[in-house]
């Protein structure tokens, strides 16, 4: 529909009790009334990042971009109108697609939601069991079960609560003029049973394929090594086909494919290691002044070919060759297309140029070839400004190497560009990419307009695919925001898409990502668990560069717990496989991981041999601040070897890097005292705690690391005989440890963190 749009939200109904009566007997009270709503709420909606999509008579509908948000400014409403005399509310909340048609808002979830809202108690907060599902986690909310409400018209089941938590009052359903649906007592009977039943159908009945699955293996080219450049297309093919028949097919990422580019695998051991039901595979070799193209499309479980076929390609067509197989693809597949697949014709030589651009850059394994590729796609887009693939590949590249302002004039060609050819598929994709870009930049207000522009988009053309993506997307954004619960809700939402599509790469990477969720809310038994699951995938897929990325992430987890001998092997893992790829980038955090891993470990010299290695590799990327903590580490390193000289010399290279960081410089100036103090340097030991008590005064560290730096303190002035000082040192190393170790989620991950050296030693000095 014209001008539509879709947008999931948490949906928010307003009502005035005893509003109409009030109306027919003093309208002028009335109308104020609603005057005042409006200059009341107003401020609470915008504050709380809230829509006010219209007024309705009497009540309001909001929207709101996450169910806490809508909770809280409900909560906040509440609060504001309870002194404010005939200005009663009940509230009503479920979460949901608004869509928008024109200046007005429609849909299901909209009419849920104002039926929600009756069940309210004058003054309180009813939701809907979508919204208490979200609620659960935090025990700061409270609510109580209502029941069904009777809903005519709407196909999904709704459950009603309230809120009975923050002072709102329950719900008297006696009070209550809409209906709920009638209990059966035959129902509570047989629910367990019907449980088990359903559970095991679950389990052990193979279920219907609603989506039909496909892997497009890379092309084979066939002849000269300089027509290698060619197999780019297949990506170009997956990326269409993807987007061409939204919600009805699932088309395995390039990424999936990748490892099996020269598989002696079986068709159906190939499908089944994929998860799909068909393989397409194609062949390109050069003859004459074109090439002929030969594909063949297979049912695995059957073996059946579904079509098999060639074609001779003009040398000046290739561009024609992706849309060719993606219809013979889709008709093969006896799938059902709602319009045609878009055709444009590009510029046979700038779309050549884009395959070979491409290429050159996934092989490159250095800034030079980097720039060598970027030039060349510089040149198909001279040659070709409607090829938006070109743009967005150009804007990824320059991003990837740094050039934010370069990538962010690309992305909004290729937006610009996708408006006016009406390519959905790209303006989503334009409209994500901007968000990453601000996203990097920290401008995130920005990030999460865009991320929401695009999830509308894809909303609407029901690109599951995209919608993951961009979902993905957002709960980095709200993860990096400390938006915790928010960056949940999404990833979950993520994972859900990924798992309904049987998409083994993403279903994966949104594991990854909720371990990571789980380990930064201290629950790391939870976290290694989801880490193992992803791990199983990414091994099964021979994803090499993430499996790498995930098993530095245990070993962060087991760092995080002070197991240091399991978080040393998986750092010794995860470096094997990034050294095999020559991630630098990624090699170079790792070992400084495994360096600091190994020197709580006290395995001294094999940590002065990390920190140094990876010290010669943040060199050469002239990071200062990389550059600075690997010479801490090897201070520290120096220190435990007793070798005061050398801890000094590099402690202090580290403080001269640290002095505009407060918190950083904390920790040098903690370890240069007792460096000093241990080398009897008594003078600089004095200096440096001056230095360090009056950096303490200005500051208020909350990170971890500060244990070790009131640990380092107590024992500076232990030693210089101050013991009131020292006795204060050691009560702030042994509170925040205390402190800290109550965030462990775990008990058995608890104690493992408080058996880590450091933390007997405070406890044994605490209990003398």
């Amino acid at each position: 529909m014209e001008n539509q749009k879709r947008k999931l939200a948490a949906i928010v109904f307003t009502d005035i009790v005893g509003f109409t009566k009030l109306s027919s007997e003093n309208e002028p009270v009335a109308l104020q009334i609603l005057e005042t709503q409006r200059e009341l709420l107003k401020p609470i909606v915008e504050s709380h990042n809230g829509e006010w999509l219209k007024e309705i008579g009497d009540g309001l509908l909001l929207s709101f971009g996450t169910i806490h948000d809508a909770v809280d400014c409900s909560i906040k409403i509440q609060n504001a109108v309870k002194d404010v005399e005939n200005l009663i509310l009940r509230i009503g909340i479920h979460q949901g697609e608004v869509v928008f048609q024109g200046s007005d808002v429609v849909g299901d979830d909209v009419n849920i939601a104002s039926r929600i809202e009756p069940f309210s108690a004058p003054g309180g907060i009813a939701i809907s069991g979508r919204v208490n599902a979200s609620l659960e986690r935090h025990p700061e909310y409270e609510t109580v079960y209502l029941g069904k409400p009777k809903l005519k018209g709407v196909s999904q089941e709704v459950k009603a609560y309230c809120i009975v938590s923050h002072g709102l009052p329950k719900t008297d359903l006696s009070q209550v003029t809409a209906k709920l649906e009638k209990k059966s007592k035959t129902w509570y009977l047989i629910f367990p049973a019907i449980m088990v039943i359903g559970i095991a159908v679950y389990l052990f009945i193979p279920k219907s394929e609603s989506v039909v699955s496909v892997a497009i293996m890379y092309m084979e080219i066939r002849g000269d090594e300089e027509d290698n450049y060619l197999e780019a297309i297949t990506e170009d093919l997956i990326f269409d086909l993807a987007s061409a028949v939204p919600g009805r097919l699932k088309v395995s990422e390039s990424a999936s494919v990748k490892k099996y580019k020269n598989t002696d695998l079986e068709i159906a051991d190939l499908a089944k290691s994929l998860g799909v039901q068909y393989i397409f595979k194609s062949s390109l070799q050069s003859y004459g002044d074109g090439y002929n193209l030969r594909c063949r499309l297979v049912e695995a479980k059957t073996g059946t070919d579904k079509f098999l076929n060639k074609w001779f390609i003009e040398g000046n067509s290739l561009q024609s060759i992706v849309g060719v197989l993606a219809e013979n693809i889709i008709s093969g597949l006896d799938i059902t297309m709602a319009g045609e697949l878009k055709k444009i014709e590009y510029n046979p030589e700038a779309y050549q140029l884009y395959l070979k651009a491409k290429d050159l850059y996934a092989r490159s394994d250095n800034y030079e070839k980097d720039l060598e590729a970027i030039d060349l796609m510089k040149d198909v887009i001279i040659l070709d400004d409607k090829l938006i693939a070109a743009q967005l590949k150009l804007g990824v590249m320059y991003y990837e190497n740094g050039e934010y302002e370069e990538a962010g004039k690309l992305y909004e060609q290729s937006l610009n560009k996708s408006k006016r050819l009406e390519d959905n598929t790209n303006i989503a994709e334009s409209l994500r990419k901007q968000g990453q870009l601000f996203r990097k930049q920290r401008q995130n207000e920005m990030a999460l307009e865009k991320f929401n522009e695009a999830l509308s988009i894809s909303t609407v053309m029901n690109d599951k695919n995209s919608m993951a993506k961009t979902m993905n997307s957002i709960a980095i954004l709200y993860y990096i925001t400390e938006r915790l619960d928010e960056a949940l809700e999404y990833w979950l939402q993520a994972f859900t898409i990924a798992k309904e599509f049987d998409d083994k790469l993403k279903i994966s990477k949104y594991l990854n990502n909720i371990g990571i969720w789980y380990w930064k809310d201290f629950d790391y038994s939870k976290a290694i668990d989801y880490y193992n699951q992803s791990l199983v995938i990414k091994e099964e897929l021979g994803d090499t560069r993430n499996y790498g990325k995930t098993l530095n992430n245990l070993g962060e987890v087991y760092y995080d717990m002070g197991d240091y001998t399991k978080s040393i092997d998986y750092f010794n893992q995860s470096i094997l496989m990034k050294e095999k790829l020559n991630d630098n980038k990624g090699l170079n955090s790792t070992l400084f991981n495994l360096a600091e891993a190994q020197i709580y470990n006290t395995n001294y010299q094999d940590a002065l041999g990390t920190f140094k290695r990876t010290l010669t590799i943040s060199n050469t990327f002239g990071d200062s601040y990389q550059i600075s903590e690997r010479y801490l580490g090897i201070g520290m390193t120096y220190f435990n070897l007793t070798n005061y000289d050398s801890a000094a010399y590099y402690l202090g290279k580290a403080d001269s890097i640290f002095l505009e960081i407060p918190i950083e410089r904390l920790s040098t100036l903690s370890w240069l005292a007792i460096t000093s103090m241990k080398d009897a340097q008594n003078v600089s030991a004095q200096n440096y705690i001056k230095m360090f008590d009056e950096l303490f005064e200005q500051i208020d560290p909350k990170r971890a690391d500060i244990i070790s730096i009131n640990w380092n303190m107590y024992q500076v002035h232990e030693l210089a005989g101050d013991k009131k000082s020292a006795k204060e040192y050691l009560e702030n190393a042994y509170l925040e440890m205390k402190s800290h170790s109550k965030m462990i989620k775990n008990k058995a991950d608890r104690n493992q963190y408080l058996s880590v050296k450091l933390h007997k030693d405070i406890l044994a000095h605490w209990d003398k």
